[in-house]
């Protein structure tokens, strides 16, 4: 192996080619495929086009692809000097999505910003600036507490949206970077168990979510209502066997089953690709899980250990929460799988963090390595 090559070989593995990437990329393949899969009749009787969404999503592999490689490129130190200014963005955004004219409301819920007819959902950034502005306040001298009491103004705007779900996935990646903060484990869980208390009033304070939880205990109770979306996810999965139906063959997508190449992508891979195929899903995000806790444990710089906690917890409790919902174990949240569902902003985010995640890799990689010949700067 030439000197040139060995380098191109150690910086791409450098930056987890193989532990991080090659799972994401799968990931991605996948819901390239089932997100027209999902949606094509959708989009051919609703737009006349078979593969619009396809075309969406792929389109969407540009901008996420260059937020992954910023993300991996511009040093961490610069991105901890921007924590502040970055949440204060993504913070203005998403309060937009709540003033009349300029947020566009879905079912119910002000998440989105809409513009010339692209549409942008901030929050998902949100969660991202919020984790590395608690990573970097937590983690330099003095801290600064006035900007740690901003952080909590997030779940209000969520909340008002409202976006119960993504409030809990913020708190999901926010708790695991405190964990690994290192405060002691005593006032740790004595705040847990406050906390907890206070989650489960907001899940029944509001009608809609009291209305979603009796659904998630007996959906059959109101079949042709508020139970149908998740009865008809059952009827896909359970339908799916053990091979599935094969590429194409759902029949819940067909109108049956609402939003197929979203939310509930998952019980249509289960339709046509059946166990097996689940299976498969489930392993490759669990290689990719299992990769980053190794990062997690690798990782000794104070920033670096609680970013990647946050961003893996938050990446871990999407999917756990969108698969529990489509098997029925845990009550309906507007929550998309990462990499696999239809949806730029999501993609996006997702891909802007893994690349954080790779260049944090690089940085362990490298110490542990003695010195790879690579371009990854230090910090």
């Amino acid at each position: 192996m030439t000197a040139k090559n060995e380098a191109s070989y150690s910086s791409f593995d450098a930056y987890g080619g193989q532990t991080i990437w090659f799972p994401v990329i799968a990931l991605l393949s996948f819901g390239l495929l089932f997100v027209y899969s999902a949606s094509s009749v959708y989009a051919g009787q609703k737009y006349g086009d078979e593969f619009l969404f396809a075309k969406k999503q792929l389109i969407y592999f540009i901008p996420g692809t260059i937020a992954a490689y910023l993300g991996a490129r511009i040093p961490l130190a610069r991105f901890q000097k921007w924590a502040f200014p970055f949440f204060l963005m993504s913070l203005s955004l998403t309060a937009l999505t709540l003033v009349p004219g300029i947020g566009k409301k879905i079912l119910g819920a002000s998440r989105w910003i809409s513009v010339h007819g692209v549409q942008m959902q901030p929050s998902e950034f949100l969660k991202i600036s919020a984790v590395l502005l608690l990573s970097k306040l937590l983690s330099q001298k003095p801290i600064i507490k006035w900007q740690l009491c901003i952080i909590p103004v997030a779940f209000a705007i969520l909340l008002k949206q409202p976006d119960f779900g993504s409030s809990l996935i913020l708190l999901a990646g926010l708790l695991a970077a405190l964990f690994f903060f290192g405060i002691p484990k005593r006032y740790f869980f004595g705040g847990l168990s406050l906390l907890l208390p206070l989650v489960g009033i907001l899940a029944i304070a509001a009608p809609y979510r009291l209305k979603r939880l009796v659904t998630f205990l007996d959906p059959f109770a109101d079949p042709l209502g508020a139970g149908f979306q998740v009865i008809q996810s059952f009827v896909a999965i359970a339908s799916g066997g053990l091979f599935g139906k094969g590429m194409g063959g759902s029949q819940q997508k067909l109108f049956f089953l609402p939003e197929a190449h979203t939310d509930f992508i998952l019980s249509v891979i289960g339709e046509e690709m059946g166990f097996v195929g689940l299976t498969i899903i489930i392993l490759i995000y669990g290689m990719l899980f299992y990769s980053l806790l190794q990062l997690l444990l690798a990782v000794s710089c104070q920033f670096s250990r609680m970013l990647t906690a946050g961003l893996l917890s938050m990446m871990a409790a999407s999917t756990l929460v969108n698969m529990g919902v489509c098997a029925g174990l845990l009550p309906t949240k507007g929550l998309t799988l990462p990499f696999i569902s239809s949806g730029g902003s999501s993609l996006i985010a997702n891909l802007f963090a893994i690349g954080l995640l790779a260049q944090i890799h690089a940085k362990a990689y490298i110490r542990q390595h003695g010195g790879l010949r690579t371009n990854v700067q230090s910090y």
